[in-house]
């Protein structure tokens, strides 16, 4: 560790196993987001499908497995979009992103403890709030840009969402 002003300091943070989220997208172009009840901020939170890598699971496993408990839609093709540490300052925490092109739809099957609502939305507009800050889950708005930056998210025909161009 490198030496911070001279003085010995401690250090706390996280450790954590990592996280994988997962943007579903219906052929119909409409995102399939959640509002997730948040006890450390003590509101809803708008965001994709996500959760912790559990052991002996790839980030694609835990995506998978995400979107299916949360929004019960189930991914043929994952597009990964990188990773991101949602918080370096006080966890090591990596969040593996996906965008899912062509989900199919299905029925939720919440863990216990889980306070979820579905928030389906079209591109255009889940794109305005990651790029206003109303939609202010980092990760989630991250991969919205991401995906839209990289031409596999399209505000234009959102029926094209995962195709490259």
């Amino acid at each position: 560790m490198p030496e911070v002003g001279g003085s010995e300091r401690s250090w706390y943070y996280l450790d954590h196993p990592g996280c994988a989220l997962v943007l579903p997208v219906t052929a119909g172009g409409t995102l399939l987001l959640i509002r997730s009840w948040r006890i450390a901020v003590r509101q809803w939170c708008l965001e994709a499908p996500a959760g912790r890598c559990e052991p002996d699971e790839s980030p694609e496993e835990t995506a998978r497995r995400e979107l299916a408990e949360e929004t019960g839609a189930r991914a043929g093709f994952l597009h990964p979009l990188g990773t991101v540490w949602p918080s370096s300052g006080s966890s090591n925490e990596q969040v593996h992103l996906f965008l899912a092109p062509d989900v199919s739809p299905g029925q939720p099957r919440l863990d216990d403890g889980e306070a979820i609502r579905p928030c389906p939305l079209p591109v255009t507009e889940a794109l305005a709030l990651a790029t206003t800050g109303e939609l202010q889950d980092g990760p989630t708005a991250l991969a919205l840009l991401r995906a839209h930056h990289r031409g596999l998210l399209s505000a234009d025909s959102p029926s094209r969402a995962g195709e490259p161009r």
